[in-house]
């Protein structure tokens, strides 16, 4: 039973990170790189600072739904229409916050309009996606993923066309999400089970932590677009791609440890964690080579223009992301074991200070700025979520079930 249950952890994670390269390829080696070609690095920077900003709200949004939905069913049975009403106001807030964004930085109502449902799109998207982690069905997660990357190359043909880069993303997400309402459960209809007080708390506390997170995560695009330029955006996305599609693992890391770890009476051990902890430094060590590695070639191939004026930050940036990464992946143990306020204190905390330093520092040291930055703050990160693990009173009494 064990060894079964070990095959099937081992093949859920196979899909899980295959779900996230599909989506990468489409993104990071086929789009992004064509644009920069074909547009220029100012009409990349830009394009990647406006979905910089959906990658923060939108998907904060419409990550706090599904991971508190993951968490409250540790605690009590669930359905959908117990999430209805906060898909309604975060729907809202996403069309509101990110069109005013958009009209703000770029004076059309209809480009705000298609902007905010692009928004919209999003959200629901991320949120659609634990219907998979419920029900632990991720070879349907990795083609759920699928979806969205054949979308998102359909809609780059748009772009092309058209020259509108909207029609990338709608394209994919609208796609995604076709699956979900005419093949999915997760938007059926059904009676609530939770009390509305518990669902309200549960997703309240994690999605103000993970809208820190995620504006953490994107706003290298904000500070250097705001302090430099946007071709300072296209540079330092060109040489952080590799260990920032490393980081992106931790979506798919992350989905099987809430969707495992937040079963009703599963805990876990001292013991558990030590193991933990030490595959999660292994894991994020062997990360840290392959990008040191693969990021001058990746430069050659599709940044060549670039190479030489972003090759001096290799090092720096791709070991300041990848400890990123390892704190992330503590913290999400921290969080599956019900810890939700510890995990929200620990995020608004180190977010605010991540916000703070880099933009002093990039007003004063332009890019490297935003390199020491991230690297000193998430040596820091490190330590205190490792520490984290072991400091709760009730780690001693975990059992594994």
């Amino acid at each position: 039973m064990f060894r079964k249950k070990s095959l099937k952890i081992a093949g859920d994670f196979i899909y899980t990170v295959m779900a996230s390269v599909v989506l990468n390829i489409a993104l990071q080696i086929i789009i992004y790189p064509l644009i920069t070609k074909l547009r220029g690095e100012a009409a990349a920077g830009n394009i990647l600072t406006f979905i910089g900003f959906v990658y923060i709200i939108p998907q904060a949004l419409g990550s706090a739904l599904s991971s508190g939905r993951l968490v409250l069913r540790k605690q009590c049975d669930t359905s959908n229409a117990d999430f209805s009403h906060i898909i309604l106001l975060f729907s809202l807030v996403s069309l509101v916050s990110v069109g005013i964004f958009g009209y703000l930085h770029t004076p059309s109502v209809v480009f705000a309009l298609f902007y905010g449902l692009f928004a919209i799109l999003y959200m629901l998207r991320a949120y659609a996606q634990v219907e998979f982690r419920l029900t632990l069905k991720f070879k349907t997660f990795f083609y759920y993923y699928c979806l969205v990357s054949i979308g998102y190359l359909i809609g780059f043909g748009l772009y092309l066309l058209t020259d509108e880069w909207l029609f990338i993303f709608i394209c994919g997400e609208a796609l995604a999400l076709f699956y979900s309402f005419f093949r999915g459960t997760i938007f059926k209809k059904d009676a609530p089970l939770a009390p509305r007080s518990a669902v309200n708390k549960a997703v309240g506390a994690i999605t103000l932590s993970l809208l820190v997170r995620d504006c953490v995560l994107q706003f290298d695009k904000v500070v250097l677009w705001a302090t430099i330029d946007p071709a300072s955006v296209t540079k330092y996305n060109a040489v952080s791609i590799i260990a920032k599609t490393m980081q992106m693992l931790t979506q798919p890391i992350n989905t099987l440890i809430l969707s495992y770890l937040t079963v009703k009476d599963t805990v876990l051990s001292k013991k558990d964690l030590l193991k933990f902890s030490g595959i999660a430094c292994a894991v994020s060590g062997f990360f840290y080579a392959m990008c040191i590695i693969g990021t001058p070639i990746f430069l050659k191939l599709f940044y060549a223009d670039l190479y030489s004026e972003v090759i001096p930050y290799n090092l720096l940036v791709n070991l300041g992301i990848i400890l990123g990464f390892l704190a992330t992946l503590f913290m999400s143990v921290v969080l599956s074991q019900g810890r939700s306020n510890t995990f929200s204190a620990f995020e608004c905390i180190f977010g605010a200070l991540y916000v703070g330093v880099s933009y002093y520092c990039c007003m004063h040291f332009a890019l490297w700025g935003l390199v020491y930055a991230t690297l000193f703050i998430n040596i820091a990160k490190v330590i205190c979520s490792f520490l984290l693990l072991f400091t709760a009173k009730n780690t001693v009494s975990y059992t594994k079930s």
